[in-house]
């Protein structure tokens, strides 16, 4: 009696010692899944006019459905004074700025396009001021 008393408690505690080890294994597997989610990069190529922001330090081109895309990362950026349009490649992440949504990885290259001035408000009051 006393050895089927202690084979049945010994097997109890093996059955709820492993029970008690795969709940917090699994739980642990899936919060270690779960943290090793990567988001896939969507590649981006666009070509356009780069514009600055006003109030911001963001350097922008406008995409093909309207939107402009934030290359503040590119490094060496593109100079905006110059007036030249550039060629880009970059990575969509998925995220947003205030001033569009961001590229990363971006490689770009002047083209022989020249782009209008930039309207500034400086600009805007000296036209204003030839119509008066």
């Amino acid at each position: 009696m006393r050895k089927w008393f202690f084979g049945a408690a010994a097997a109890a505690g093996l059955v709820a010692f492993g029970l008690a080890g795969c709940g917090d294994g699994g739980a642990k597997t899936k919060v270690a899944q779960a943290q090793q989610v990567i988001i896939e990069a969507k590649s981006v190529a666009a070509s356009g006019c780069v514009r600055p922001v006003e109030t911001t330090s963001c350097i922008v081109v406008k995409g093909r459905g309207g939107g402009y895309y934030d290359i503040s990362t590119a490094s060496p950026a593109p100079d905006p004074a110059k007036g030249v349009a550039i060629s880009l490649q970059g990575k969509d992440l998925g995220r947003n700025t205030e001033c569009g949504r961001q590229l990363t990885d971006v490689k770009w290259s002047y083209l022989n396009i020249q782009c209008g001035a930039p309207a500034t408000t400086a600009s805007l009051d000296k036209a204003e001021k030839k119509a008066e």
